[in-house]
């Protein structure tokens, strides 16, 4: 967290300041105090209002630079700070990562929106005794960071979409987990179940975690898959779950389980052809520049 040095004056409740009904009438505010014996309450009230202007400003500074605001004598870095501070952002950058990389931060970078939403899971493949469910969502979340946070670049990380189950009877994979560096992890969601028999309700297949979420951001566990179903005669596989960024699949009872779109969703799970696969991740970094 950014420091400030410019602490205010005379701010406690007992302070030795003049009232401020008194300090608006003082002739001093006009000519300036004259030559003589100081009167320390009018000083105390002039050094308490200008240090918490100087204490308010250079706090604006740090909340909005992520820079410390340092005493050192000088001005320039200050100075350039709150140019920084104040200046609007004048280009907004935004990069989808849909495959792993590296994030290096543009030219007047001010701070960016991170998202992050993990890998949905692939849809499980029934056989004759098992109803096969969808896979489960991936965890998301968002966070906003400033340019001193980010630092000089960030690995990302997205994760994979989950396999479908490889064979009759068996469960979908998992998909893979998503991240922003060390900043922001999101688990991928669970693959399809299997449940105990043709006419039983399994378990839905669990939603990704958010692991790793910094304070202030929003965050939500992936949405569970839906369980496979049926009757003695008739079985369905479960739907896969949706994401923020993608629809879940449908499941299927003969054909083979669908594959929802956009990312981060489950595959459906099938009875008795193979369930689908899940959908990958998304790392999003939306900038805000100064140029």
């Amino acid at each position: 967290m950014a420091t400030n040095d410019f602490l205010p004056f005379a701010v406690g409740g007992s302070a030795n300041v003049l009232s401020q009904s008194a300090y608006a009438a003082l002739a001093a505010l006009t000519n300036g105090y004259q030559s003589g014996v100081a009167n320390s309450a009018q000083i105390n009230k002039t050094f308490r209002q200008s240090s918490i202007m100087a204490a308010v400003l250079a706090q604006f500074i740090s909340d909005q630079t992520g820079a410390n605001s340092v005493d050192d004598g000088t001005t320039a870095t200050l100075l350039a700070n709150l140019k920084l501070a104040v200046r609007a952002f004048k280009t907004v950058k935004r990069t989808l990562f849909t495959a792993s990389g590296t994030y290096t931060p543009s030219a007047g970078l001010l701070y960016a929106e991170v998202e992050v939403l993990g890998g949905g899971g692939g849809g499980a493949t029934g056989s004759s005794s098992n109803a096969a469910g969808g896979g489960a969502a991936g965890g998301y979340c968002k966070a906003i960071f400033s340019a001193s946070a980010l630092g000089a670049s960030q690995t990302v990380t997205v994760g994979a979409g989950g396999a479908a189950g490889s064979a009759p009877g068996n469960g979908g994979s998992g998909g893979g987990q998503s991240s922003f560096g060390t900043l922001i992890v999101c688990a991928g969601g669970a693959g399809g179940s299997l449940t105990a028999s043709t006419t039983t309700i399994g378990q839905p297949s669990g939603g990704g975690s958010v692991t790793t979420a910094p304070a202030g951001s929003i965050w939500s566990n992936g949405a569970f898959g839906r369980y496979g179903f049926g009757s003695a005669s008739v079985q369905v596989g479960g739907d896969g779950a949706a994401s923020i960024y993608g629809s879940g699949a449908n499941g299927a009872g003969t054909g083979a389980g669908s594959t929802g779109s956009g990312y981060g969703g489950g595959g459906g799970g099938s009875h008795a052809s193979t369930g689908g696969v899940g959908r990958p991740g998304l790392v999003v970094v939306t900038e805000y520049c100064s140029q």
